[in-house]
């Protein structure tokens, strides 16, 4: 429940509300109808942040002027894949949000994918736009859906998939990205090609699927490990791969840091990347450049995502556009050394 459902209920006015919960003011309000908020707090089971008031303390400049700010909202953990990629993402907006004169005052991750508790929490704040970073709720429809109800709360939606919703959207296509990562491996010969990602039906998956399915290839779920978005995922993914006694001859990572699990497993296997296995992944995080072999991946342009957002949205909240704006940023594939080439044999 919102502060401003709370005050609906309560026939008082929002900031009678704020003032009450968060206990700010000498007198915030009668002592009946202070009785009677707290009451329907406790009854819906609202809890103030502390996280938000302390944003709503501080959101000032130290020339005294108002601080312009945003916030920044994962939605969908695996769908920005690692830690490392989103912090790539967060700084992009940062720096641009610097750029404005803008800050970034808060970021953080949905428990559980699940949207609308910590999207009202920030709605709540004194934040002047929100990013949504991944889709959330069942699918991409009940989050755009959602999303859409909040306006005109100024948001920006930025991820892998699509919304169909009415929003400012930066997009990069991850289905196609992790398509075309498969595809990459079929033509150099592969045909028994594993897949080791994050939850199930999710954007670099689909395209796996998508791509096999093209080329006439069995997506068999005996192949398929979905793991936690970690190192330690990747690697105990590979075991199991490999200790089921399957013989992949390449594989699929949906992003950099469960590849790097994935080729210490094989590794300890004591087979050899690319001799053995091949190993392709998404995202192209600096640490990719420096193993051996160096990781072949998909390029996903995070800092410019990140940059872009944190514009667009701008943009939006100081009036400079009104319609909503989709903008498609490209992904390009990183040829290193943990993939065979094209014209290597099977």
């Amino acid at each position: 429940m919102t502060l401003k459902e709370i005050a609906a209920e309560a026939g008082v006015s929002v900031s009678t509300v704020s003032r009450v919960i968060n206990k700010s003011g000498k007198s915030p309000a009668g002592k009946e109808v202070r009785k009677r908020i707290l009451e329907i707090a406790q009854r819906t089971g609202y809890t103030p942040n502390a996280h938000a008031r302390n944003l709503k303390m501080h959101s000032v400049r130290e020339n005294g002027n108002a601080c312009r700010s945003i916030a920044c909202l994962f939605a969908q953990a695996a769908d920005i894949g690692s830690e490392l990629a989103r912090a790539v993402l967060v700084k992009g907006m940062e720096e641009e949000a610097r750029i404005h004169d803008y800050s970034l005052k808060y970021s953080l991750s949905s428990l559980d994918g699940f949207l609308p508790p910590a999207f009202d929490m920030m709605a709540n704040s004194s934040v002047d736009g929100i990013a949504i970073i991944g889709s959330s709720l069942a699918d991409t429809d009940s989050t755009g859906q959602y999303l859409s109800q909040r306006t005109p709360r100024h948001i920006i939606y930025t991820g892998f998939e699509y919304l169909d919703a009415g929003l400012d959207q930066i997009v990069c296509d991850g289905q196609r990205a992790a398509s075309d990562a498969a595809d990459r491996l079929i033509l150099s010969g592969h045909r028994q090609i594993a897949y080791i990602g994050g939850r199930g039906y999710s954007v670099p998956f689909l395209g796996y699927c998508a791509s096999l399915k093209e080329h006439g290839i069995p997506c068999r779920e005996s192949c398929v490990k979905l793991v936690p978005i970690s190192m330690e995922g990747g690697y105990l993914g590979a075991g199991e791969l490999l200790k089921s006694g399957l013989s992949p001859t390449a594989c699929l990572c949906s992003n950099d840091v469960i590849a790097i699990g994935a080729m210490r497993a094989i590794r300890e296997f004591g087979l050899t990347v690319p001799g053995d296995i091949s190993i392709i992944s998404m995202d192209d995080i600096n640490v990719g450049q420096y193993l051996d072999p160096t990781l072949t991946t998909i390029h996903l342009p995070l800092a410019e995502m990140g940059r872009m957002t944190a514009k667009i949205l701008i943009d939006r909240i100081e009036g400079g556009h009104h319609l909503p704006m989709k903008i498609v940023l490209p992904y390009h594939m990183v040829e290193r050394e943990s993939c065979l080439s094209s014209d290597a044999p099977d």
